[in-house]
């Protein structure tokens, strides 16, 4: 398993596509410490509340009390962990690529077909595939909180203590938003490994990661019920987790096992497909 996670990286590291992705990601990534604005792909249902339109007055209307006077304040170093941890779903985006790189691109050179071949079992195969994408996921995602920090450091000073208590406020956070992207990650190699076509696996994981929010947002003006489905949507549920300090017991449990569910699902159903289908 080792000698094909060894190639992988050679690959990786040896081609453009990699760093063409993390350019992107790194200026997505300035943009937010910069200009203070979340840069946050999908969609996010909390408008409830927004307006109490029964007793809105207009003459008096400030927007300093919807808090958009200070959307485009950029964050201390200290701030700007949290604020980039509320767009941590946009690792999901990002992922997709090297998810491309790692697993994918074998299927269309016919690598794979070789590697199996060659006499490489194919639960080894699937668990090398599977091991590189959560180190990958996990290296972005700890990039992506790291860099913020020392970017909006540089920029406008830390603004606070950096010490323990700092340090397990934000892996309070990132630890469980981290345990849902690997299990996004997952989702992508499953679609990899059943239909093993890099476009069907682009406009699939892009669908699986923009259409529920989607759904859900639009379903919600028909009735307030369908806003309880975001709790069950992974990428809703990595933002929300922003707000881990407030949240009920029960909430943070359901988070996690949600993630749990979709990795398992995936991981076992991806290997299911895999194992019995045909590599060309």
């Amino acid at each position: 398993m080792m000698n094909i996670i060894r190639a992988d990286v050679y690959r990786l590291v040896r081609g453009k596509g990699l760093y063409i992705t993390l350019a992107v990601f790194l200026a997505v990534l300035v943009l937010q410490v910069v200009g203070g604005a979340n840069v946050n792909a999908g969609v996010n249902v909390e408008f409830t509340g927004l307006f109490d339109m029964e007793n809105f007055d207009m003459e008096s209307f400030d927007l300093g009390s919807l808090g958009l006077a200070d959307l485009f304040e950029p964050p201390t170093g200290a701030e700007a962990s949290f604020q980039v941890m509320e767009a941590s779903s946009n690792v999901l985006y990002f992922l997709l690529p090297l998810i491309i790189f790692i697993s994918a691109a074998d299927f269309s050179s016919g690598a794979a077909k070789n590697t199996l071949a060659g006499g490489v079992s194919r639960r080894t195969y699937y668990c090398a595939k599977m091991v590189l994408s959560f180190v990958s996921c996990a290296l972005l995602l700890l990039v992506y909180v790291v860099l913020s920090v020392l970017a909006a450091t540089l920029l406008n000073g830390f603004a606070g203590t950096f010490d323990g208590a700092y340090l397990l406020s934000v892996l309070r956070i990132f630890l469980p938003q981290l345990w849902l992207c690997l299990a996004g990650a997952c989702v992508g190699n499953f679609f990899v490994f059943a239909f093993q076509k890099s476009a069907a696996v682009n406009g699939l994981y892009i669908a699986f990661l923009l259409v529920p929010s989607v759904l859900i947002f639009t379903l919600s003006f028909i009735s307030d019920w369908f806003e309880r489905l975001s709790n069950y949507e992974l990428t809703m549920s990595i933002r929300a987790l922003v707000q881990i300090d407030a949240m009920p017991t029960g909430d943070i449990a359901r988070a996690v096992a949600v993630g749990a569910g979709y990795l398992l699902i995936a991981a076992i159903g991806g290997f299911a497909v895999f194992k019995r289908a045909e590599i060309k």
